[in-house]
């Protein structure tokens, strides 16, 4: 089963990345050398990226794929099991 819920964590933070860096997502699309339609599906939650994409995007925004995934992951649980208020 495939994890919707992460590839919408996951395009979030790519836009956030991408967005904190000034760059359209033409400009990360050709840093990535690929489509910005790809972008633009993979940031509305419209296409699970495979780990060479990811990685790809990663690279164009000099960030380590692993700090996309742990972004995403972070955000997941904050959304997924929020933080009670005492």
């Amino acid at each position: 089963m495939l994890s919707k819920t992460f590839a919408r964590f996951f395009g979030e933070i790519v836009r956030k990345h991408r967005k904190a860096r000034f760059l359209s997502q033409e400009e990360l699309a050709e840093r990535a050398d690929f489509s910005s339609k790809m972008v633009s599906l993979i940031e509305r939650f419209e296409r699970n990226p495979t780990v060479n994409v990811a990685d790809s995007i990663a690279k164009a925004m000099d960030v380590p794929l692993w700090g996309l995934i742990k972004d995403a992951e972070d955000l997941r649980k904050e959304r997924e099991f929020p933080k009670i208020k005492n």
